[in-house]
């Protein structure tokens, strides 16, 4: 089974207005709120001190891109379906906005030529120094995710692994780094009140894949982090080991992920006693 990787050069800034917007006036009728879309799509960038409108692309770190890129791409999923490239050819198309992996039983490079193919009627290149093809057997990383096949030393049988991608475990060590310093003019309390929801939130997006290594890992990293941040805040020395071991920093309020069983917290409901 093989697996292809496939990437769009430069798409959030090369989308077209006009048929972009052609294929949102097919689902919505009123002109205000398309003349509103038109209007957000042509948000200027600032060039030599000059504001100047936008005539192709979409604004990147806008939340409403997203959206837009799968409106635009959504054509390749009915194509794809359409003209029954699952059935001919042996391959899934998964996408997510502008990414996308071709999962195929048969020959991958048939698979991803077709798919260039409709990527050409929208007038999309796939770039082919990110695009590529290997074996699930190999691994890949797709929407932050690390997908791997190999077999299970349980029962045997040839499994397919899902865990938080290196650089997903980088990313949310970079932001924890970034926030909490040895030298935060914070309170205990509040230093656990800073941490705790956003990694409860990275926990909860990945718990239900095989993610018990980078759970540990990462508990690992927070446990670090507040360690050294009480030792500096009690003019201690060294790393705190003796002083402050794990079990005192769970009673300190530190988040434990250990398991990765966090469960979410219930949202309040207005106007209840």
């Amino acid at each position: 089974m093989g697996r292809g990787g496939i990437d769009f050069q430069a798409y959030f800034d090369s989308i077209p207005h006009d048929k972009l917007l052609k294929l949102i006036a097919g689902r919505i009728a009123d002109g205000s709120v398309l003349k509103l879309i038109k209007q957000t799509l042509k948000v200027g960038m600032l060039h030599e001190g000059q504001v100047v409108p936008k005539e192709v692309g979409v604004p990147q770190g806008s939340p409403i891109s997203p959206l837009y890129s799968n409106i635009y791409l959504n054509v390749i999923d009915q194509a794809w379906h359409r003209w029954d490239y699952p059935q001919r050819l042996g391959v899934t198309l998964h996408r997510y906005a502008d990414d996308a992996i071709l999962v195929c039983r048969g020959n991958a490079q048939s698979a991803r030529g077709a798919f260039e193919s409709l990527a050409r009627r929208l007038e999309r290149t796939v770039n082919p120094d990110k695009t590529r093809v290997t074996r699930l057997t190999e691994g890949f990383v797709f929407i932050g995710y690390h997908f791997v096949k190999r077999r299970s030393s349980n029962s045997g049988k040839s499994t397919i692994y899902i865990s938080p991608s290196k650089d997903s475990q980088q990313r949310i060590r970079n932001r924890l780094k970034y926030l909490t310093s040895k030298r935060a003019p914070l309170k205990p309390e509040e230093f656990t009140a800073m941490v705790n929801p956003i990694v409860r939130g990275w926990v909860n997006h990945f718990r239900h894949t095989n993610a018990s290594d980078a759970f540990r890992r990462l508990q690992v990293f927070i446990n670090g982090r507040f360690r050294r941040y009480l030792t500096f805040r009690s003019k201690g020395r060294g790393f705190g080991w003796r002083r402050f071991p794990s079990s005192k920093l769970y009673t300190m309020g530190i988040i434990y992920i250990g398991s990765g069983l966090i469960k979410y917290i219930p949202a309040p409901v207005h106007g209840s006693r």
